[in-house]
């Protein structure tokens, strides 16, 4: 009696064995993702366009903020997909007729991309649509909290600029300095943020940047002063 269940285990044993043997050697190896909308113009930064909801992080949601600022959205265009993101995700689903699940699948990458060809998609055409911004601007009132159309506050001001190529900026003067990449005097290009503490502006090139001045009370093209530091956004 003892042998026979004893044979009986040792074959259980075996059978399981073999069944998971048979199950690495058949599982299959993982395949690269492949972007659907490989010709789409980049908005903020390059990605694969694939599926994204709550949780997701990384180029793919940047991306989708920066589309979704496009289409009215006000998100910080962080890579994190948030509740805020999912919440601006289902507005724009609702807006479109979409199954409105907060996912962005194919469907709703492809709507989001439509009509977009024509914004900026070179660095210089962003770069020029924000300096010229900046400069349509001279002269108007400085105001704390201001955010435009007719008076600014100095991150206003740069928040306002940036917007106009779908770009969303933290509010503030320090946590806009803090989320983007900081680049040496050196290697400072047009349509950098210049950050002095408390203080920002917009690179306009051969040491002058524009900004929203509280002593001078407007918005002004000036020489960058002192030892600020400068941060690339796009």
């Amino acid at each position: 009696m003892s042998v026979k269940i004893s044979q009986k285990i040792g074959t259980t044993l075996v059978g399981a064995g073999l069944l998971l043997t048979g199950a690495f050697a058949g599982a299959a190896p993982a395949q690269a993702v492949t972007d659907p909308f490989p010709n789409a113009p980049v908005c903020a930064v390059k990605s694969d366009h694939v599926t994204i909801k709550l949780g997701s992080s990384g180029n793919s949601v940047k991306e989708a903020q920066c589309l979704l600022n496009r289409h009215g959205a006000k998100l910080t265009a962080d890579g994190k997909f948030g509740t805020r993101t999912d919440t601006a995700v289902r507005n724009f689903q609702r807006s479109k007729g979409l199954a409105v699940d907060g996912v962005v699948g194919t469907s709703t990458w492809k709507s989001l991309i439509s009509g977009t060809s024509t914004a900026p998609t070179t660095r210089q055409a962003r770069v020029d649509k924000v300096l010229k911004f900046a400069k349509a601007q001279l002269g108007k009132k400085y105001v704390w909290g201001a955010e435009g159309p007719n008076t600014f506050d100095c991150s206003g001001y740069t928040l306002s600029a940036y917007k106009t190529i779908g770009v969303t900026t933290p509010r503030t003067a320090n946590a806009q300095a803090k989320a983007y990449r900081q680049v040496s005097k050196s290697s400072a290009q047009p349509g950098d943020l210049v950050h002095w503490p408390g203080h920002v502006g917009i690179y306009a090139g051969n040491g002058k940047v524009y900004h929203a001045s509280s002593s001078q009370k407007k918005v002004v093209l000036s020489n960058v002063w002192g030892t600020p530091t400068y941060h690339r956004v796009f």
